[in-house]
């Protein structure tokens, strides 16, 4: 007898279902979870980081230098030998590069013309040293004489000067073995600048402060940022390297009678490195990029510095020698510059700083 489609069709299912009791499916492996993505970096993170391991740690250098330079110094005048004027020499290498760490990324309260003309005035003026030298006070780290020191304009130049001299370090003013008013006059200049350096570290602390309480402060700050490591990339391979000079001489590079110029070209680089890509732990550019998702524009970023600090790193120590040498780390510095203040502020959102 035919049956009903009903009663076939509830044959069929109670066949399936023995079926599948007989082989249940596997159980569903759930999808592994999806990693969470990298919280934002936001603005005022990125400009505290930067205070508290680029610029205030740079201040705080620039400082100690300083204050063991006065100190050498202050040794050498009482009792003059060979080894206290080596060590004194040795002291102001370490306090010029201290500054030229800073004087790259001239930013915040560095940024002051009348600081760079106290630490840095270029090119040295003789003829105004010797005046000074005259004029030196008897007592040159007291109160008022540091005070007056601020008005000298001389600086580390100076003090390269009378350490080091012109044409041969045992000619050098303070080479010879005597105590005079060239000795006083250097602790006057050195003894000035620890002073100042003491007063930038204070005036960091409050701007360190100053990010905690203005929220309206980190986006000018992080714009300042950047538009002074691209000014600190035009020195470089502007007048640092004799750009406008054919055939330059030893003479119109910075640091050239302490034979350090190349070394202070690195310690600038150096520094505009650590505000690009973050120093001791802490965030840069680069992670403020990262957080976004524009991974792309880092790695363009890092092989810029990699081939600018490629070409700094091939110069002789004496600039003046190698012409190919320094027009190829003009062209390196200029690229990396070019690339900051185009491809990475429009990526990063920030732009550069109007000119005042």
């Amino acid at each position: 007898m035919t049956r009903s489609l009903p009663a076939a069709l509830a044959l069929l299912l109670c066949a399936t279902l023995a079926h599948a009791n007989d082989n249940p499916p596997a159980p569903t492996q759930p999808a592994p979870a999806a990693a969470p993505a990298a919280p934002r970096l936001m603005q005022p993170q990125l400009a505290i980081s930067l205070v508290e391991t680029v610029y205030l740690p740079a201040q705080v250098s620039l400082l100690e230098h300083t204050g063991r330079l006065t100190g050498r110094l202050s040794a050498l005048c009482e009792a003059p030998d060979p080894a206290k004027l080596a060590a004194a020499r040795e002291a102001w290498i370490a306090a010029d590069q201290a500054w030229r760490r800073i004087d790259a990324v001239r930013m915040g309260p560095a940024r002051a013309d009348a600081l760079v003309a106290q630490f840095d005035p270029w090119p040295l003026d003789l003829k105004a040293v010797a005046k000074s030298v005259r004029d030196t006070p008897a007592d040159p780290t007291s109160m008022p004489a540091l005070g007056a020191s601020r008005e000298l304009k001389q600086g580390l130049p100076a003090l390269e000067y009378i350490l080091f001299g012109d044409a041969a370090p045992q000619q050098a003013p303070l080479a010879a073995k005597r105590i005079d008013n060239v000795c006083r006059y250097g602790l006057w200049v050195s003894a000035g600048l620890a002073r100042r350096a003491q007063e930038l570290v204070y005036e960091w602390q409050g701007m360190r402060r100053g990010l905690n309480y203005d929220p309206s402060y980190p986006r000018p700050f992080l714009s300042e940022s950047l538009t002074r490591v691209v000014a600190g990339l035009r020195e470089l391979a502007g007048w640092k390297l004799a750009q406008q000079s054919a055939t330059p001489q030893r003479s119109d590079f910075p640091d050239w009678r302490a034979g350090v110029s190349k070394r202070s070209l690195e310690s600038g680089l150096d520094t505009i490195e650590r505000v690009l890509l973050g120093a001791g732990g802490g965030a840069g550019f680069d992670d403020y990029l990262s957080t976004r998702g524009k991974d792309a524009v880092v790695d363009d970023l890092k092989l810029r510095l990699a081939n600018a600090r490629i070409a700094v790193s091939g110069l002789p120590d004496d600039l003046s020698s190698a012409d190919g040498e320094r027009r190829y780390a003009q062209k390196r510095l200029n690229e990396l510059a070019d690339f900051i203040s185009g491809p990475l502020v429009e990526a990063l959102g920030i732009p550069l700083a109007t000119a005042e």
